[in-house]
Protein backbone atom coordinates (compact mmCIF):
# COMPACT_ATOMS: atom_id res chain seq x y z
CA UNK A 1 0.00 0.00 0.00
CA UNK A 2 1.23 3.54 -0.49
CA UNK A 3 1.23 5.55 2.47
CA UNK A 4 -1.58 7.78 2.38
CA UNK A 5 -3.84 5.02 1.73
CA UNK A 6 -2.31 2.94 4.82
CA UNK A 7 -2.69 5.91 7.10
CA UNK A 8 -6.16 6.65 5.75
CA UNK A 9 -7.14 2.81 6.03
CA UNK A 10 -5.92 2.95 9.53
CA UNK A 11 -7.60 5.91 10.76
CA UNK A 12 -11.45 4.38 9.10
CA UNK A 13 -11.15 2.00 11.43
CA UNK A 14 -13.76 1.65 13.89
CA UNK A 15 -13.35 3.17 16.86
CA UNK A 16 -14.35 0.37 19.37
CA UNK A 17 -11.43 -1.91 18.98
CA UNK A 18 -13.19 -4.52 20.60
CA UNK A 19 -11.22 -5.32 22.91
CA UNK A 20 -12.97 -4.03 27.12
CA UNK A 21 -11.73 -0.72 28.18
CA UNK A 22 -9.54 0.52 25.11
CA UNK A 23 -10.77 2.65 22.35
CA UNK A 24 -9.38 3.39 19.20
CA UNK A 25 -6.39 6.26 18.80
CA UNK A 26 -6.05 7.89 16.10
CA UNK A 27 -2.72 7.60 14.17
CA UNK A 28 -0.62 10.92 13.33
CA UNK A 29 2.11 10.47 10.61
CA UNK A 30 5.02 10.39 13.25
CA UNK A 31 4.17 7.40 14.87
CA UNK A 32 3.56 5.65 11.77
CA UNK A 33 6.63 6.77 10.29
CA UNK A 34 8.36 5.07 13.21
CA UNK A 35 6.52 2.27 13.28
CA UNK A 36 7.51 1.43 9.23
CA UNK A 37 10.91 2.37 9.84
CA UNK A 38 11.56 -0.54 12.80
CA UNK A 39 9.41 -3.12 10.68
CA UNK A 40 11.14 -2.83 7.41
CA UNK A 41 14.89 -2.48 9.67
CA UNK A 42 13.28 -5.63 11.40
CA UNK A 43 12.73 -7.24 7.68
CA UNK A 44 8.76 -7.83 8.09
CA UNK A 45 7.90 -5.10 5.66
CA UNK A 46 9.62 -4.01 2.33
CA UNK A 47 9.37 -0.23 1.08
CA UNK A 48 9.52 1.00 -2.55
CA UNK A 49 10.41 4.37 -3.56
CA UNK A 50 8.92 5.64 -6.87
CA UNK A 51 12.32 7.22 -8.30
CA UNK A 52 9.96 9.28 -10.94
CA UNK A 53 8.11 12.55 -10.05
CA UNK A 54 5.77 12.43 -7.89
CA UNK A 55 7.19 10.23 -5.80
CA UNK A 56 5.56 7.94 -3.22
CA UNK A 57 6.53 5.10 -1.22
CA UNK A 58 4.76 1.59 -1.19
CA UNK A 59 4.62 -0.70 1.52
CA UNK A 60 4.61 -4.35 1.39
CA UNK A 61 5.12 -7.75 3.96
CA UNK A 62 8.31 -9.78 3.86
CA UNK A 63 7.31 -13.34 3.43
CA UNK A 64 8.59 -13.57 6.89
CA UNK A 65 5.76 -11.40 7.73
CA UNK A 66 2.96 -13.35 5.96
CA UNK A 67 4.14 -16.69 7.71
CA UNK A 68 4.36 -14.85 10.65
CA UNK A 69 0.93 -13.82 10.24
CA UNK A 70 -0.80 -17.03 9.15
CA UNK A 71 0.68 -18.56 12.33
CA UNK A 72 -0.57 -15.59 14.65
CA UNK A 73 -4.57 -15.65 12.98
CA UNK A 74 -5.75 -18.51 14.80
CA UNK A 75 -4.43 -16.56 18.01
CA UNK A 76 -6.39 -13.65 16.81
CA UNK A 77 -9.26 -15.58 16.21
CA UNK A 78 -9.56 -17.53 19.58
CA UNK A 79 -9.07 -13.79 21.35
CA UNK A 80 -11.76 -12.40 19.60
CA UNK A 81 -13.76 -15.91 20.52
CA UNK A 82 -12.58 -15.74 24.10
CA UNK A 83 -12.97 -11.79 24.87
CA UNK A 84 -15.34 -12.67 27.90
CA UNK A 85 -12.57 -14.67 29.38
CA UNK A 86 -9.68 -11.87 28.48
CA UNK A 87 -12.03 -9.65 30.18
CA UNK A 88 -12.26 -11.12 33.32
CA UNK A 89 -8.70 -12.26 33.06
CA UNK A 90 -7.84 -8.43 32.73
CA UNK A 91 -10.15 -7.65 35.52
CA UNK A 92 -8.66 -9.98 38.19
CA UNK A 93 -5.46 -9.50 37.12
CA UNK A 94 -6.30 -5.50 37.68
CA UNK A 95 -7.93 -6.14 40.91
CA UNK A 96 -4.43 -7.90 41.89
CA UNK A 97 -2.64 -4.89 41.13
CA UNK A 98 -4.49 -2.87 43.15
CA UNK A 99 -4.11 -4.61 46.00
CA UNK A 100 -0.51 -5.14 45.96
CA UNK A 101 0.32 -0.82 45.92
Amino acid sequence: MQYTSLLDSIRAQDSDTGWPGRKHRWLQDSPLNRTLRRLEQGELITRHREINFPYHATYELSPAARELLAAMAPLATWAETHTDLVHRARQRRHAEDGTNR
